[in-house]
This record gives C-alpha cells, structure tokens and sequence, in this order.
C-alpha cells in the first residue's frame, strides 16, 4: 500500500504516513465533504485502494497525461482556498464519503453540486460561458470562474471545434476547472488530463458504487495570465517542440486529444463508462488504466497508422523516426527514460487541429485510426 499524496510505501493499518503526515483512516462514518489542503481521504475497503495506486501510477509515476513546456521538473499540485493574481479559489480535489449513489443521474448530480457551490463569487458573463459548455459538451461541472470572459469563450470554441468531428465523444468528461499548481515555475506543466478521480465513495461498495472524475484541468498560472501562455506556447513551437503554429489554445486541443485516446481504448476493453465504479467492474477499470500507463494500447495505434502508411505511401524511417517528424514532444519519455507512446497521439490530434490538411502526414493518419476506432467518418 502507498500514501495517496507522496507515494511513499505504507504498512498495513498506519493511521498516518510516516514521510509526510498524511492521515490515512478517518474514523467517523458521517457524509461530507473533504478536501486535500483540510482532511486527507480515509480508505474504505479494497477498492479505494486500487484507485489510489491508478493515481499514484498515472500521475505521479508516469505523468503522461500533462501537456508541458520545454523543461522538467516537479509535476505536484495544489488547492488553494486563497485568490491571488493568477490563482482560482477553485478547488477541484473535493472528495465526498459515506454517499450513497443510486444511479449516474445522481453521480453527476454531486458532480455538478460540488462545482456550484464553488460558484457564488463567480461574475454573471463567465458563469454563462460555463453553462453553455455544459449544455452543448455535456460536460458536469466547468470552473473557469477568474478566467478572462474573451479568452474562455475561445478554450469553448476548441471543444465546440473537436466535439463536431468527433460527436460520439460528448459525455465522458465530467470536469472542465482551472487549477492551481504550487511549483508552476519548475514543473512547467501548462494543463492536464486527468482520467480517474476518486471524487465519491460509500461505505458499502457491493450496494452502491463509488464515482469516479475524468477531468481536463487549466493551470490557473497560465490560463489567467494570457500573454504568457501565448509567448510560451510560441517560443516552443519556433523550436519545434510543439507543433507548427501553436497557441494559447494548443495545451486544451492536446488534452482533449488524450481524452479521445483514453475513450479509444475504453471501448477497446469493452466498457462503456468508468463513472461508476463496484466490485464488479473494478478488475476492469484496473486493466485500462494500467494499460493506458504502460502505453501498450497507444503503441498498437501508432503501429496501425505506421503500418497503413507504409501500404499506401511506403517510407524508410522507423516507427519512432515517423511519428518524432511531428514534434520534439511526440518523442517524449517518462522519468525511466521510456517514450510515452500516448504524447504522440495527443500531439498528433493537437497538430491536425491546429493546421488541418496541412499537419504533418504522420499525424493526420494516426488521428484517422482514432476516427476509425470511435465510428467517426474519415
């Protein structure tokens, strides 16, 4: 067993993490509501656990979900009950215990309630962006609450954009939130998809099951400061990291390019949705998000297109040499040195939605297999 906030190895039965103090049991059974940066999560059972190490094994050992800039770092984050200049008082790690939900009606419901009561402060113009995004993407819970009305109504025009090529994608997402980051400066990371949460549990999971998030998250360093995302953004692509032509919206098309990846690979193990989770249907939920970690899935895809490009044009390069002609960062690797395969697909989808017919022809077959996998017209 590992602590859920530094991953540090834990005995059986410790109440706290011996490395960084994290309480581990909470000993009342009431519902509420709790949140990192107050009282920690308490684990109830076997299967919180197994969502624990998903979190721990995607986004602390493998971050391969997180769209960065040219540099490494520390990847941790951090809620903030406090406003400051570039900061949201959004907190997005709200955990509810004791819930007993009886259907996905009510797991969005709570979804939805955890970000309306976050809203009270919010202004009136960005409030009715965020209703439109939730009305036409079917999105739960968006919380764009400090971001600049203009610039929100354009990371809108980005889903509106995608959602219409790719209309069976609608509905999985459940959280759209800007995001504080503690150590922005050295991690570099810009936004993230996150595919599992555990946002809900109950106390008795053979009755009813616990809820998990799949969230698109916007570094609020970045999002609220527009001019410094646009010169980042830039500065990466003149330098060939990031595709040609990158911009201020490029970080949400490569997040929403991890989403339709995940959801290729969802229906490729034969499961409708990861919302609601039980015995039952845990096993199965494990073996996606490990195989989403390990990118055995997401290295059959780049295969298929690299092979289907070899049949219709023929070519020289390897696999690797093919699909790193799309950008330095479609060649990423993990802290073991290990490419992860999902950052070229995502860099793929980011480069023909930046650059359409004229994106490189790498990317432009390896989006057509995403197409193919989801029932999407080529």
């Amino acid at each position: 067993m590992y602590c859920p906030k530094c991953g540090d190895k834990i005995e059986p039965n410790e109440k706290f993490c011996n490395k960084c103090g994290y309480l581990l049991v909470n000993e009342k059974n009431d519902i509420k509501v709790l949140t990192s940066n107050k009282v920690p999560i308490y684990i109830v059972g076997s299967l919180l656990i197994i969502c624990i190490l998903f979190l721990v094994l995607i986004i602390i050992k493998n971050p391969n979900s997180a769209f960065r800039f040219f540099q490494n770092g520390d990847t941790s984050y951090t809620s903030s009950s406090k406003k400051g200049k570039y900061s949201t008082v959004i907190i997005t790690d709200n955990v509810y215990t004791g819930m007993k939900i009886e259907n996905s009606k009510d797991a969005y419901n709570l979804i939805a309630k955890d970000s309306t009561d976050q809203k009270s402060k919010c202004p009136k113009e960005i409030l009715e962006v965020e209703q439109q995004i939730i009305k036409y993407y079917k999105i739960s819970a968006v919380n764009l609450c400090e971001m600049d009305v203009d610039f929100a109504k354009e990371v809108s025009n980005v889903f509106k954009v995608v959602y219409e090529e790719f209309p069976t994608i609608k509905g999985s997402i459940t959280n759209l939130s800007l995001i504080n980051s503690n150590k922005v400066e050295n991690s570099g990371i810009i936004a993230q998809f996150m595919p599992v949460f555990q946002f809900a549990t109950s106390d008795d999971v053979t009755t009813y099951p616990w809820v998990i998030k799949t969230q698109i998250q916007l570094v609020s360093q970045f999002f609220l400061n527009e001019e410094r995302l646009k010169s980042n953004t830039k500065r990466s692509s003149d330098a060939g990291w990031f595709p040609k032509n990158s911009n201020e919206l490029s970080p949400v098309a490569h997040e929403l390019g991890h989403y339709i990846s995940f959801l290729t690979m969802i229906k490729h193990h034969n499961t409708k949705s990861i919302l609601m989770i039980n015995e039952n249907n845990a096993n199965n939920l494990y073996t996606i998000i490990d195989d989403f970690s390990k990118g055995e899935y997401s290295l059959s895809l780049l295969t298929e297109a690299y092979n289907n490009y070899k049949r219709d044009v023929g070519t020289n390069l390897t696999l690797d040499e093919w699909r790193g002609e799309i950008s330095e960062y479609a060649l990423a690797k993990d802290e073991e040195g290990k490419y992860i395969y999902d950052e070229t697909i995502a860099e793929a989808f980011h480069d023909v939605y930046l650059n359409r017919d004229n994106a490189n022809v790498a990317s432009r077959y390896i989006v057509n297999v995403l197409k193919e996998k989801l029932g999407v017209k080529v």
